[in-house]
């Protein structure tokens, strides 16, 4: 699980702790590629894989039991750099920025809500000791919408009974096509490297670039010929271009004659706006957030006031329930608020 990588030196590097999982990394990838201003180039990120709890329990060993009573200094890249590279060692300074992105996960038999609270509260500044996202119930909620809008939204949640990742997971992939419009760039590139055997990387970049700035489907015929051109064998390139024009259209990121980047952008912006609706639904009991409100309302949420209220809904290991909310797609909102209403 463990994949941090270490180089030389340079403060513009990100450190993105997470539970380690291709699906999440991409989640990532997508957003710094929707956000440039957000200046994290994806070659940039370093990603660690954990849980919280693991995690947990490397700052214990490293700074001791009263370490948040002391109020020590937690240097994460210093803790992790010292267990995986010894002869290695990093320091926050190191970063300029660090995200934690964590499942909620109260099925997990290391989970206790004491720690994750004490790690919510300590984990509050991505410029500093880094800054702590949980997902209820798992990453995957930022997909768990039947549309934009959806108006269940509001009220989703899910028992404490689904206490499988895999049955939230396929509930979701179900009912929502956010996934697949997140993956389609990364599935492009797997369908050309292992079925058409463009087995040149640069090649296959180049390639699905010049797709996604694409925002015709009605043209597509007489663009992707240009496209797949000393690409895809000659052969191969009716079946392939009939696959693209169908996957295209199915998914709908052009529909309004826009590029693949150009609807991330949009889509991203709902998500992050219907899950801060959401977020001051549970800690304030407000859902509709006017645009006029929507910098302040946001402003004042407090992801420690949130955690506690969800581990309250869901204490009841028979009746509890955990609110559908993904926090980790505010760190667009924490970088600069403005990408979020220009």
């Amino acid at each position: 699980m463990n994949d941090y990588v270490l180089s030389v030196r340079r403060r513009r590097r990100t450190l993105l702790i997470v539970e380690g999982d291709d699906e999440k990394n991409m989640l990532f990838w997508a957003l710094f590629r929707a956000f440039p201003e957000m200046a994290i180039k994806y070659d940039d990120v370093w990603i660690y894989g954990t849980n919280i709890y693991m995690l947990y329990k490397d700052i214990v060993k490293e700074y001791g039991t009263e370490w948040l009573k002391n109020k020590d200094d937690i240097d994460l890249p210093f803790v992790i750099s010292k267990k995986i590279t010894p002869s290695n060692i990093q320091y926050k300074e190191d970063f300029s920025d660090i995200f934690l992105v964590f499942d909620y996960e109260r099925h997990d038999p290391g989970f206790s809500e004491n720690r994750i609270v004490d790690m919510q509260n300590y984990f509050y500044d991505s410029t500093d000791m880094g800054k702590l996202y949980i997902n209820y119930p798992m990453l995957e909620s930022y997909q768990h919408f039947e549309s934009l809008p959806d108006l269940s939204f509001e009220n989703r949640h899910v028992s404490v009974l689904m206490n499988k990742g895999s049955n939230y997971k396929n509930e979701v992939h179900k009912t929502s096509v956010i996934g697949k419009i997140v993956w389609f760039p990364h599935k492009t590139d797997e369908i050309l490297e292992y079925r058409f055997h463009v087995l040149d990387s640069e090649k296959r970049r180049v390639c699905i670039n010049s797709l996604l700035k694409l925002d015709d489907e009605h043209n597509l015929p007489n663009q992707l010929p240009l496209i797949l051109k000393n690409v895809v064998e000659s052969k191969d390139e009716a079946t392939f271009m009939c696959q693209l024009i169908h996957e295209i259209r199915n998914l709908g990121f052009m529909n309004n004659h826009q590029s693949y980047w150009e609807y991330m952008r949009q889509m991203f912006k709902r998500i992050i706006y219907y899950n801060a609706c959401k977020a001051n639904k549970i800690q304030n009991g407000k859902y509709e957030i006017s645009e006029e409100e929507y910098k302040n309302v946001y402003t004042r949420l407090e992801l420690s006031k949130i955690l506690e209220i969800q581990n309250e809904a869901s204490r009841d290991k028979l009746t509890g329930i955990i609110w559908v909310l993904n926090t980790c797609v505010f760190l667009v909102a924490d970088y600069n608020f403005r990408l979020l209403t220009e």
